[in-house]
């Protein structure tokens, strides 16, 4: 997240969409190091970022951070070839919410 806030602009914006715990395509991916929660946003934002304890140098306010169905998590950046196997995914999903979305903008 410091390099993020290190490449925005002031008033740039952070789009991040996720799958979050306790969904278990959080745990898949072997190169997750961190599992993201519907909370972990806020290690980032507001006038004292929890992350400073860590080292953390940033600061983004929260526009939105709100769970999505996967077909709506990624209706953005999925090309149109792939829509019909996120729309399968969904369905075999029950259309049950499985991503994060983080909508931050920057603050320097």
């Amino acid at each position: 997240m410091n390099e993020v806030f290190r490449v925005l602009r002031p008033g740039g914006v952070l789009y991040a969409v996720t799958p979050a715990y306790p969904v278990p395509e959080a745990f898949q991916d072997p190169t997750h190091v961190n599992i993201i929660t519907e909370r972990t946003h806020l290690y980032f934002a507001g006038d004292q970022p929890m992350a400073r304890m860590y080292g953390y140098i940033g600061n983004f306010d929260v526009r939105r951070a709100h769970w999505a169905r996967h077909k709506d998590a990624l209706v953005y950046a999925a090309p149109p070839s792939a829509l019909w196997a996120v729309r399968q995914w969904n369905y075999r999903r029950k259309g049950a919410f499985t991503h994060f979305v983080w909508d931050l903008t920057c603050v320097k």
